[in-house]
């Protein structure tokens, strides 16, 4: 099966497509330095390069879903220990009751499937009510992404934060906004919150050595970053 999809669209000009496919990174265990899951990032083709699409919503749910059971089953054909595989939803997505249908019958489909949803926006408490139970009861386990950043603490933070199976910290996000200097303060406060609500803690950004040091001496359970792979399209053994 193939691992892009093209999607058609009716422009001024006539009729026009793009095409779209997923990516990996994988996410590496902090301690034993294995590998540990891998995360499926949407992209699409633009003048001659894979790029990261501006809106995410533009390749409807079913295929995104389509698209992500055809690299998760490629994975688990090569990897047996049933690495951890996530995903992106944005609130828009996080509430969609066909989103959840579809994520559903993924879970469905792959066998002990081990499915993380990274939340790219913080969800309003009473969507957290309404929702969070269906996820919890097919497996489902939910993460909040880049916390400190586009997720700084605020009080809807602090909502989603009992909601949560763990958070994820992205060092990248604070060198590219040249907030080097705030970055520690920000990574210690953190990971003191993960501790405080008993909540799993990604280190995202691991350029080099002194940072996998760094994920060591903060006791983080994962470590993503250009280390160890840029996202690249996956190469099925």
């Amino acid at each position: 099966m193939s691992t892009i999809v093209q999607v058609y669209a009716l422009t001024e000009r006539g009729f026009s497509f793009k095409m779209y496919r997923f990516f990996v990174q994988p996410q590496i265990n902090a301690v034993t330095q294995k590998l540990a899951g891998y995360e499926l990032l949407l992209r699409s083709y633009c003048h001659d390069y894979w790029v990261t699409p501006t809106d995410f919503t533009a390749l409807p749910i079913d295929q995104q879903v389509s698209l992500s059971y055809q690299e998760i089953t490629n994975i688990l054909k090569d990897h047996r220990d049933n690495p951890e595989i996530s995903l992106n939803l944005n609130r828009e997505q996080f509430t969609d009751q066909r989103t959840i249908g579809h994520l559903i019958h993924l879970k469905k489909s792959v066998p002990n499937l081990n499915l993380i949803v990274e939340l790219t926006e913080a969800p309003l408490l009473e969507e957290l009510h309404r929702y969070v139970a269906i996820y919890q009861a097919y497996d489902i386990k939910l993460s909040l992404d880049d916390v400190g950043t586009h997720n700084p603490w605020c009080q809807t933070t602090q909502d989603v934060l009992p909601f949560m199976d763990s958070i994820k910290f992205a060092m990248q996000n604070y060198r590219f906004q040249h907030r080097q200097k705030e970055m520690m303060t920000s990574l210690n406060f953190w990971r003191n919150i993960a501790d405080t609500y008993h909540l799993g803690f990604t280190l995202e950004g691991i350029e080099d050595k002194d940072d996998v040091a760094l994920a060591k001496r903060y006791n983080v359970g994962m470590t993503q970053g250009y280390y160890y792979s840029k996202p690249v399209p996956y190469a099925a053994g």
